[in-house]
């Protein structure tokens, strides 16, 4: 397919974007102008009102998980990351079907490029997910859901199979945080899950229950290995744990205690290793060894790493599920911080504090 003039529309020369000079701190995120880009008859050109940060980003700003020069090869020239988006179609190619100049949108890359004005979105990819944005939405919310939902989607239902079991039993390690808080959401007030608890930290407590759990374990009240001792009765309980953060202990102790003979343990985080160092922080290949060594000597595949860049977690219907439910207002984004694009160095060093309660928005006037 060969390139679309963009003739449909009024646009500027060039488009603001957050580039990444290299790799490293916050500090080497800088606002650039860059050209407008083109557009093939099978894409459309998306004028970006909101974004945010999820913690791949700042993981890929800092090179973690995989070898610097495989993420440039990766990411390309220029470097610009960002995943989440929400905005108004600004021009659509030949070939586009279903969205039109004008219509409001959401969506997610697999792995960068949506901390820019412009973005072009390629219908029908497995590498994008777009739907469009649910009028009573806001675009910050609209653009902060997308990659956070899809993982916890990944975790509850097409890994965790709640939609198959009955009267579910469900923990979500991690349950204050972007990932977390939608997955309590989605196993309770999306597919009825009958029990649901989520660990986090004694203040965010209040909010964990409001997004639907039942129990809440505050980790700096009850630290988590002492768990069965305070609820004996959860031993082999829960037919799924949600690991959106990566702890160890779980993996090593806790779980096969927790859960029920049928039961999965879904990680969306690479484990701490036993220096207590996060996956991410040794390669990607030592997170992977790590999961693959429990699968195959605990559980025999219970275990699941669920991963972004290769899970086929952007599949159309886990998408267009999530949206519904986003729509029918069973799944709600809680955002606790906004930055403006000029900002972005900002927002990334708030998500890196780890103590972020939702999720973080940048905006893009």
């Amino acid at each position: 397919m060969g390139h679309v003039p963009m003739t449909q529309f009024t646009y500027p020369a060039c488009r603001r974007a957050a580039v990444l000079s290299d790799f490293g701190e916050a500090d080497k995120l800088s606002i650039r102008e860059l050209p407008m880009p083109t557009f093939r008859s099978d894409e459309m050109l998306v004028r970006v009102k909101a974004t945010s940060v999820n913690p791949i980003e700042w993981k890929m700003r800092r090179g973690l998980g995989l070898p610097k020069p495989v993420w440039r090869l990766l990411i390309g020239r220029p470097m610009i990351l960002g995943i989440d988006f929400s905005g108004t179609v600004a021009a659509v190619g030949s070939d586009v079907i279903g969205y039109q100049v004008g219509d409001d949108v959401m969506g997610a890359f697999r792995l960068w490029g949506a901390d820019a004005e412009y973005v072009v979105v390629r219908l029908r990819s497995r590498h994008t997910a777009v739907a469009l944005k649910p009028p009573a939405v806001s675009y910050a919310e609209a653009g902060a859901v997308s990659f956070a939902g899809l993982l916890a989607f990944a975790g509850m239902s097409t890994h965790g199979k709640l939609a198959t079991t009955a009267n579910a039993r469900v923990l979500v390690i991690g349950a204050s945080g972007g990932v977390g808080h939608l997955a309590i959401q989605i196993a309770k007030h999306a597919m009825g899950a009958a029990f649901a608890v989520g660990v986090c930290s004694s203040k965010n407590e209040q909010f964990v229950r409001q997004c639907g759990a039942d129990e809440v374990i505050a980790y700096d009240r009850t630290p988590i290995e002492s768990m069965l001792g305070e609820y004996p009765e959860w031993k082999g309980s829960f037919d799924l744990i949600f690991d959106a953060v990566g702890l160890d202990m779980l993996w090593t102790v806790l779980s096969p205690r927790l859960l029920s003979r049928a039961g999965r343990f879904i990680a969306a985080a690479a484990p701490q290793l036993p220096d207590g160092r996060a996956g991410e922080e040794l390669g990607i290949n030592a997170g992977l060894a790590t999961l693959v060594r429990f699968a195959l000597r605990r559980l025999g595949g219970r275990y699941r790493f669920v991963n972004g860049m290769v899970d086929d977690v952007f599949a159309d219907r886990a998408y267009s599920s999530l949206v519904q439910w986003i729509a029918e207002g069973k799944v709600v984004t809680k955002l606790t911080a906004s930055y403006p694009l000029d900002q972005l160095a900002e927002a990334h060093r708030a998500s890196e504090t780890g103590r972020t309660v939702g999720k973080i928005s940048v905006v893009i006037p």
